[in-house]
């Protein structure tokens, strides 16, 4: 294969969509029961801080900046 093919390749592997939001595909990817959990810090008012930190101690991944953007509408979601 040559390296222009494998240039290509790679990059459609790791295009994503237009519309893809690192938090959205995390909470997605939760189960239920964790989401439910998530849902109930955001509305118990816990900071973004404290929830990143017990999503990491989980090993579930995210970061400040996919919060920050999700919550205030500046993610790439589809628009409801």
């Amino acid at each position: 294969m040559a390296l222009a093919d494998k240039f290509n390749e790679l990059h459609k592997a790791k295009a994503r969509k237009t519309d893809f939001c690192p938090y959205q595909y995390m909470y997605d990817s939760l189960t239920p029961e964790n989401q439910k959990a998530l849902d109930e810090a955001w509305a118990k008012g816990f900071s973004a801080n404290l929830v990143l930190s017990a999503l990491r101690s989980e090993g579930i991944k995210s970061s400040n900046e996919a919060i920050r953007l999700h919550f205030k509408g500046l993610c790439k979601c589809p628009k409801k």
